[in-house]
């Protein structure tokens, strides 16, 4: 794909699977320029602003601490879980009680509650930066509904 002929595409093709051809088009277009490293410079920026990768990394530590993660595979796949759990709106935030003698034997009482939902801010502001990126390269248009 060449950076002078823009690739033509709508909205709902966008939306709709791509051939891998065109997605590795778009991809190298991407990552030949500076595309990926500013997607990532906003979203890193916008998580770090928003606390989220803090309160990530205090998860992560205690998960460790707490024994429910011995490797960095288990505790990314525990860390992945919960902020997929938080971003449907599932309240999984309970404070290891069973409400009648103690602990129910998943962590206990001092295990903290932890906000893990990705920032709205980060979602509008990571768009943007893609829709931005992708303007670059490809001719992106909207049809009207």
């Amino acid at each position: 794909m060449s950076a002078n002929k823009p690739v033509s595409m709508s909205t709902s093709e966008a939306q709709n699977h791509i051939s891998a051809n065109l997605r590795n088009n778009i991809y190298s277009a991407l990552l030949s320029g500076d595309g990926i490293r500013n997607i990532e410079g906003t979203l890193d920026r916008q998580l770090a602003e928003s606390g989220f990768k803090d309160e990530l990394r205090r998860y992560v530590t205690d998960l460790f601490r707490s024994g429910q993660a011995s490797t960095v595979d288990e505790a990314r796949t525990l860390a992945m879980e919960k902020i997929k759990q938080q971003q449907r709106g599932e309240d999984d935030q309970s404070n290891g009680t069973n409400g009648v003698n103690g602990t129910n034997g998943t962590h206990g009482d001092d295990f903290e509650k932890y906000e893990l939902k990705i920032p709205t801010k980060a979602i509008v502001e990571g768009t943007k930066t893609v829709r931005k990126e992708l303007e670059k390269i490809c001719d992106v248009t909207e049809e009207d509904s």
